[in-house]
C-alpha cells in the first residue's frame, strides 16, 4: 500500500516503521530525562515543571516537523538540513523559555542527510539553543545565537550553535560536566558516532557537531535505534 503527498507516493509500511522509530527514540529521550530526575530526589516548583514540559513540546514538536518535512518532500532523499534546522530553531524561538533570542542562520552544501541523522541533529541543536536562552545572560539581556550548517554530498555534515554570552562556568568541562540536557546531547552524538566539540570563554559558547562520512552509526542505551 501506498499513500499519494503532494508531489510523490510515500510507501505506507515505510513511512509507519520510519516514524516508529523515531518515536522509540524520542521515548528514550524522555526516559532518559524521567531516570535523571528520579535520582535526583529534588522537589520541583510548578515553574521547573513547566520547563521541563516545555523541553519536552520541544522535542516532539522537533519529531513532527520532520515527518511533515518528509511527507512533503518531493525526490525522498532525505532532509536538507539547513532548511530543517532553520525551522527548527524559529520554534524554538516561540516557545514559553525563559530569555530571549536573537537568531541569525548561514549554510551551505545542498546534499541532503538521512533523516534519522537529521532528527539527532535537531535535537542537539534545540538543546543548545535552549541553554543559550536560559543561561547565556543571567542578566536576562537578549542573547544572540548563529547557526551554521554545512553538508556534503557524502552525507558528512557540520553543525554550529554560537552565542555571545558569559560562558560555561570556571573548571566546567561540557565533554564531562552538566546535566541531563548535556548527556543527552552526548549521547545523541554518540549515536551519530559523530564528534560534538565546544570552544567557550566569557564571550561566549561555540558547538560544534562534526559527523564524518566514513563511520558508520550505531545503537545507543537510549532506547531505540538513534541512527
Amino acid at each position: 500500500m501506498s499513500i499519494s503527498i503532494e508531489h510523490g507516493v510515500v510507501d505506507l509500511a515505510e513511512a509507519d516503521h520510519r516514524i516508529a522509530d523515531n518515536l522509540a527514540s524520542l521515548n528514550g529521550v524522555i526516559r532518559l530525562q524521567r531516570g535523571a530526575i528520579g535520582k535526583s530526589g529534588k522537589t520541583f516548583t510548578s515553574d521547573q515543571v513547566c520547563l521541563l514540559l516545555d523541553d519536552i513540546s520541544a522535542r516532539l514538536e522537533v519529531t513532527a516537523r520532520l515527518h511533515k518535512s518528509l511527507a512533503l518532500s518531493e525526490n525522498g532523499n532525505g532532509v536538507h538540513l539547513g532548511d530543517f534546522l532553520r525551522e527548527i530553531s524559529e520554534m524554538i524561538g516561540t516557545l514559553a523559555l525563559q530569555g530571549k533570542m536573537d537568531l541569525t542562520f548561514d549554510n551551505s552544501g545542498a546534499g541532503n542527510i538521512d533523516p534519522r541523522h537529521a532528527l539527532h541533529a535537531a535535537l542537539i541543536a534545540a538543546e543548545l539553543l535552549t541553554n543559550a536562552r536560559k543561561y547565556a545572560h543571567p542578566s536576562g539581556l537578549t542573547v544572540k545565537v548563529h547557526i551554521h550548517s554545512e553538508t556534503k554530498g557524502d552525507g558528512s555534515f557540520v553543525v554550529e550553535v554560537t552565542d555571545d554570552g558569559v560562558g560555561f562556568p570556571e573548571n566546567f568541562d561540557p565533554s564531562t560536566d552538566g546535566g541531563l540536557g548535556f548527556q543527552l546531547m552526548r549521547a545523541l552524538a554518540d549515536g551519530l558516532n559523530a564528534k560534538l566539540q565546544f570552544e567557550h570563554d566569557s564571550l561566549g559558547v561555540c558547538a560544534r557537531l562534526v559527523k564524518p562520512r566514513h563511520l558508520a552509526p550505531h545503537p545507543t542505551k537510549l532506547g531505540g535505534d538513534l541512527r
